[in-house]
This record gives structure tokens, sequence and C-alpha cells, in this order.
């Protein structure tokens, strides 16, 4: 049982690739991917949004050095953060389905997929499940 120190690439891309398919980690890196991405266009909304929007509410009333100069609102910017995360969607989207799908093919078992019909854990489930495991006959 010991294991050879010095392993080929090959054996660690397919450990790689095993790890992730059969885990949830390649799902978890997409979720922290899209959080980040999240994150970004937020704090986009934020600063090139709602301050320059404030600070056209208080209309340079005020003593702020945060509302003296955002007056104009930058779209640019902003556009290009709606872009980013519009990016970060499909990426992570597509992604997740790649995963799925090689998944699904590994282990030839169906993946349930969120328009699959399937009644929610509760007490008439239990009771159905229950008359079907032990028939009265």
């Amino acid at each position: 049982m010991e294991q050879e120190l010095a392993d080929s690439p090959r054996q660690f891309l397919d450990g790689l690739k095993s790890t992730i398919f059969r885990r949830r980690i390649g799902q978890i890196a997409l979720a922290v991917v899209l959080a980040q991405a999240c994150i970004r266009f937020l704090n986009a909304i934020v600063w090139y949004f709602i301050i320059p929007a404030i600070s056209n509410a208080l209309a340079g009333h005020t003593e702020s050095v945060l509302f003296k100069d955002r007056r104009i609102f930058a779209w640019e910017p902003l556009i290009g953060n709606l872009i980013d995360f519009a990016v970060a969607l499909a990426f992570v989207y597509f992604a997740n389905r790649w995963i799925m799908n090689s998944r699904q093919r590994r282990t030839g078992a169906e993946v349930p997929t969120a328009d699959s019909t399937s009644v929610p854990d509760g007490p008439s489930n239990l009771l159905s499940e229950q008359s079907r495991s032990h028939p009265t006959n």
C-alpha cells in the first residue's frame, strides 16, 4: 500500500478531475466566483450610482468630502461592471452545467433538476412513502 512519491502529471490531473466531479468542490468554487462578481457589481452600484444620486440630492449643501465632487454619474464604469457581472454569471451557469453533465455521465445516474416534479418532504410525503414500503396486502 505504499504510494509512489512522484506521481505523473497525468495521474495528478485525473485525481483533480475526479475530485472536482465526484465531490462538490467545483460547484463551491463556482459559487465563490459568483459571489465575488456580485460583490464587485454591488460595489460599483454604490460608488457609481448611489453616491452620485445622494450627492445630487444634497446639491452641494454639505461639507462632506465624500459628496463633494460626485455630482456626475459615471455610466461607463457602471456599464462595464454590469458586463463583467453578466459574463461571470454566464460562465458560472455553463461551467455548472458542464460539471453536472460530466457527473451524470460518470455515474450514469440522473441528476435532479429544478423543473423535475418532486414532492417536498413533509408529513404527507412520509405517509405515502410508508404506505408504499409496507403494503397492506
